[in-house]
């Protein structure tokens, strides 16, 4: 930003600056938004099996030959 006046370089560089932390907070929330998604998937995924253990007939043998 070289002939500007150093005010106006100050102010865009905090406005750049801004910009910056709001991407890195959105792209930082779409992490976390996944890893909740993955955290609720895993939590299905062990009720699931609870349920299927209680059915009637489920679970009483294991069959150990491929």
């Amino acid at each position: 930003m070289t002939g500007l006046d150093p005010a106006v370089s100050s102010v865009l560089a905090a406005k750049e600056a801004q910009t910056r932390t709001q991407i890195d907070f959105a792209v930082a929330k779409k992490g976390l938004d996944a890893i909740e998604q993955q955290g609720d998937a895993i939590v299905e995924l062990i009720a699931s099996a609870g349920r299927i253990g209680k059915e009637a007939g489920k679970g009483n043998s294991l069959d150990a030959f491929g």
